[in-house]
C-alpha cells in the first residue's frame, strides 16, 4: 500500500548549471512542453496512488511554484515546505530540516526527473528485501537528432560508477567517474564479502530513492552530511560493509527492520535498474533540457498514461494547418501559412504567418515576426525575433530582441555574459 510511504519532492535545487535558460526562473518550472518540469514527477506520484505530497522549494519561489502547478489539472494535496533564499542548501540538509515531519519510510524525487519506469518496481524491491534504501538507476535517454544549440562546445556528462551484486542488485559501492581518472581501486573488504559483483558504468541515477525511517533519524545526528547522493547514500553503503557497524545505525536499523533476523545484515542498499527500453531522463543541464523538449511529444503517453492532446492547451488559437509533432502553451496564438514541426512553444506566445519552425524550443511570452526561420533552436522568455531573420543551432537569451533579417548560426545571443558552459 502506498499508504505505508511518504512522498518527498526536491525542488529547491538553482540550477546553476544551466543559466542561459533559467534567467531567475525556479528550476523545477523551466518548460517541458506545455508544462512545469515538475508536473512531470508529481503526475507520476500522482499515477502511483499518492494523495499527499511534500515539496521543498525555496522561500521566495513558494507562491510562483504553487501558482503554477494550481493552473494544472493535479489533484494532489502539496505540502509545500521552505528553504532560506539565500542559503545553499543540499538535498540531505533540506530532508533534515523537514525530518520531524517524516512519520514513515519515505519515497524521495527530484523534481528533475522524467521516466515511464513503473516506480511500483521499486517499492516492491524495498519490501521483499526489507531493504534500508533501494535506488533507482536508468539508461540514458536517446540522444538528439541534431546539435545542442548555441556555440558549439564540448558538453560534459556526469558518470558514475555502482558495484552491484548481479544476483540481488545488492548495491556495495557508488562513486563519481570522475574521481576516478587516475585509476580504480574498490575497497579491500568488498573483495572479502562478496565473491561477485558486477562495476557498471553508463547508467543514469534517477534521484529516486526508497528509504527507511531510521535513515533519515541518521541525519538528525550527522549535520555534516550535506548531500543524498554524494554524501548520505556513500556513508550507509560504506556502513553496511562494515564489519564493526556504529552503535547508532545498529540501534537505528535494529529498531525499525523487525523483521530482520540476523544483526549482521540489518543494513541493506539495494539497486532497481530499470530496463534499456524505458525513457528516462534528469533535466539539469542545458543538453538535457533540449533532449527532454525533443522528446516529449514521443514518450508523453507512457509517461503520464495521457493523450497527447493534452500538449495542446485548450485555450490557444492555432490557425496553421501545418503542424506536426508540436506542443503549444497556453494563450499562444500561431497564425495561418506557418510551418511548425517537432517543436514545443510555451505560454502566451504569438508566432505570426509564414514563419518556419522545426526541432526548436520556445519558451513563454516569445514573439516570432512574419516570414521567420528556425531551425534546432531555443528562445527564451520574452525575446522577439523581427521579420526575415534566420536562425539555426542558436540559444537566444531571455528578453533578448533579434533585429530584422538577422541570418545567425551556431550563436548565443543573449545579454547574461557570465553563464557557465558545463
Amino acid at each position: 500500500m502506498i499508504a505505508e510511504f511518504q512522498a518527498v519532492v526536491f525542488a529547491a535545487g538553482k540550477g546553476s548549471r544551466f543559466p542561459e535558460v533559467l534567467e531567475n526562473r525556479p528550476k523545477c518550472l523551466l518548460p517541458i512542453g506545455p508544462y512545469p518540469l515538475i508536473w512531470y514527477p508529481l503526475r507520476m506520484l500522482h499515477g502511483h496512488g499518492f494523495v499527499d505530497v511534500i515539496v521543498i522549494v525555496q522561500e521566495h519561489e513558494k507562491m510562483e511554484i504553487q501558482s503554477k502547478l494550481e493552473r494544472t489539472s493535479l489533484k494532489l494535496k502539496i505540502d509545500f515546505c521552505t528553504v532560506l533564499d539565500d542559503s545553499d542548501v543540499g538535498t540531505a540538509e533540506a530532508l533534515r530540516l523537514i525530518a520531524d515531519r517524516i512519520k514513515t519510510d519515505v519515497l524521495l524525487v527530484s523534481c528533475d526527473v522524467i521516466t515511464d519506469f513503473s516506480l511500483c518496481n521499486v517499492l516492491k524491491q524495498f519490501r521483499q528485501q526489507d531493504a534500508s534504501v533501494v535506488s533507482l538507476l536508468m539508461h540514458s535517454a536517446p540522444s538528439c537528432t541534431g546539435p545542442v544549440p548555441g556555440v558549439r562546445m564540448k558538453h560534459k556528462s556526469e558518470k558514475d560508477l555502482f558495484a552491484v551484486c548481479p544476483q540481488t542488485n545488492r548495491l556495495v559501492f557508488m562513486g563519481s567517474e570522475s574521481d576516478f581518472e587516475n585509476g580504480f581501486e574498490l575497497p579491500g573488504h568488498l573483495l572479502r564479502q562478496h565473491e561477485k559483483f558486477d562495476v557498471l558504468s553508463g547508467l543514469v541515477d534517477a534521484h529516486i530513492y526508497v528509504a527507511k525511517k531510521w535513515v533519515i533519524d541518521i541525519l538528525k545526528t550527522n549535520p555534516v552530511l550535506s548531500t543524498i547522493k554524494g554524501e548520505l547514500l556513500p556513508y550507509i553503503i560504506k556502513k553496511q560493509m562494515c564489519e564493526q557497524k556504529s552503535n547508532l545505525l545498529q540501534d537505528a536499523s535494529a529498531k525499525m527492520n523487525k523483521n530482520s533476523e540476523t544483526e549482521p545484515d540489518t543494513i541493506k542498499c539495494f539497486v532497481t535498474i530499470a530496463p534499456n527500453t524505458s525513457f528516462g531522463l534528469r533535466v539539469n543541464t542545458l543538453p538535457s533540457f533540449y533532449q527532454a523538449n525533443q522528446h516529449i511529444y514521443q514518450v508523453f503517453e507512457t509517461i503520464t498514461n495521457m493523450p497527447v492532446s493534452n500538449l495542446v492547451m485548450k485555450t490557444c488559437d492555432v490557425r496553421s494547418t501545418q503542424m506536426t509533432q508540436t506542443t503549444v502553451g497556453e494563450q499562444t496564438t500561431i497564425q495561418e501559412k506557418t510551418s511548425i514541426s517537432k517543436s514545443t512553444i510555451g505560454a502566451n506566445c504569438k508566432i505570426d504567418s509564414k514563419v518556419r519552425l522545426s526541432d526548436s524550443t520556445l519558451m513563454d511570452n516569445v514573439v516570432i515576426e512574419e516570414g521567420v526561420i528556425i531551425e534546432n533552436s531555443i528562445i527564451c522568455d520574452r525575446s522577439v525575433v523581427h521579420s526575415g531573420s534566420v536562425l539555426r543551432n542558436c540559444l537566444v537569451g531571455y528578453n533578448y530582441v533579434i533585429p530584422i533579417g538577422t541570418k545567425k548560426e551556431n550563436a548565443h545571443l543573449s545579454h547574461l555574459n557570465n553563464f557557465m558552459p558545463i
